[in-house]
C-alpha cells in the first residue's frame, strides 16, 4: 500500500531531527514578494502644447471635425490661415472651401507625405499644428537608370528630367486635384496615378473626348488619358486650379523641350513619398 502511495501522490516532508534542549522547529514564515510592480506609462505628450493658449482652443475644436470642399465655419477660416502660413493658400481667406482651397488641402498633404484625399481630418489638422516638415526632396533609385527618365515627385510638384542617371532639367508641375468633369460637370478629386510607364506616344495638338483639340499641346504621352502636356491654364491660374490626372507643364517652351527630348519608349516614374514616423 505505501508502495501505491508513493506512486500516484508528492511525498510529503519527512520531520527531521528535533533541535538541541528540546525546543520546537521554528513555523515557516509566508514568502514575501520583492519585485518592483510595473511602473505607469507617461501620457503621450501633447501635440499642441507648443501652442498659444488661443490657438491650442482653436485645434482642439477642429480635431474631430473633418474639413472638405464645401464646408464653411471657423475650422475653415483655421484651416485656410495654417495652409497660408505654410505656403499653400496665397488667396484671399473666406469662409468656405473652395476649388482653390480643396486644391490647396490636396498639395499640402501630398508635400507632407499624408494620404492626399482632400479631406482634412485628424492626421491633417495635426500636422499643420506642428508644423510637421516636408518629406525627402531625394529621387528613388529607380530614376537614376540608363536612358531618358521623367522623374515627377507629387510632393514637391516637379518633373526632373534625366539622362543616363543624371539630371539634366528640373521643371514645375501641376498635378491631379479637385476639378470638373467635362461633361458630368461633377466636382471632385481627379488623381495623377502613381507608377512607372514608358512614353509610348507624342502628338503635337492630340485629341480628347472631353476637352477637344488644343487642351493639351505638346503632349508626351505615358499612360490612357494622362500626358505630360503644357497647360495655359497652369499658366493663367497656378496651383489654384489642377489637372484631371494629366503633368501639366506651365511654360510652353519648356513642355516643347521636353516633347522634342524625350523619345518613345522613354521611362516616366511617377512617386508620392511618405511621410517617415
Amino acid at each position: 500500500m505505501s508502495l501505491l502511495l508513493l506512486g500516484g501522490c508528492a511525498a510529503a516532508p519527512t520531520a527531521g531531527p528535533a533541535p538541541a534542549g528540546g525546543e520546537s522547529a521554528p513555523a515557516p514564515q509566508p514568502s514575501v514578494s520583492t519585485s518592483t510592480p510595473p511602473a505607469t506609462p507617461p501620457p503621450p505628450p501633447d501635440p499642441l502644447a507648443h501652442l498659444s493658449a488661443k490657438k491650442r482652443k482653436q485645434f482642439k475644436a477642429c480635431l474631430p471635425k473633418t474639413v472638405r470642399a464645401g464646408s464653411s465655419g471657423d475650422c475653415v477660416t483655421l484651416l485656410q490661415s495654417e495652409l497660408k502660413e505654410a505656403g499653400f493658400y496665397p488667396w484671399s481667406k473666406t469662409r468656405y472651401v473652395g476649388v482653390a482651397g480643396a486644391n490647396a488641402i490636396l498639395n499640402y498633404q501630398r508635400s507632407r507625405g499624408l494620404d492626399a484625399d482632400g479631406w482634412v481630418g485628424k492626421s491633417t489638422w495635426l500636422a499643420l499644428a506642428t508644423n510637421a516638415p516636408t518629406v525627402s526632396k531625394e529621387l528613388p533609385k529607380t530614376c537614376y537608370t540608363k536612358g531618358v527618365v521623367l522623374c515627377v515627385d507629387q510632393a514637391h510638384r516637379t518633373l526632373t528630367w534625366l539622362k543616363d542617371g543624371k539630371v539634366v532639367k528640373k521643371f514645375k508641375v501641376r498635378l491631379g486635384g479637385y476639378a470638373q468633369h467635362a461633361k458630368t460637370h461633377i466636382w471632385r478629386n481627379f488623381p495623377t496615378a502613381n507608377g512607372t510607364w514608358k512614353v509610348y506616344d507624342k502628338q503635337v495638338n492630340p485629341y480628347s473626348e472631353n476637352y477637344g483639340s488644343g487642351a493639351m499641346p505638346y503632349s508626351t504621352m505615358f499612360y490612357p488619358d494622362m500626358y505630360v502636356h503644357y497647360s495655359p491654364g497652369f499658366s493663367s491660374q497656378g496651383y489654384s486650379q489642377s489637372s484631371h490626372g494629366c503633368v501639366n507643364i506651365r511654360k510652353l517652351s519648356d513642355a516643347i523641350w521636353i516633347f522634342k527630348n524625350t523619345p518613345i519608349g522613354a521611362k516616366v516614374h511617377i512617386f508620392s513619398p511618405k511621410a517617415t514616423a
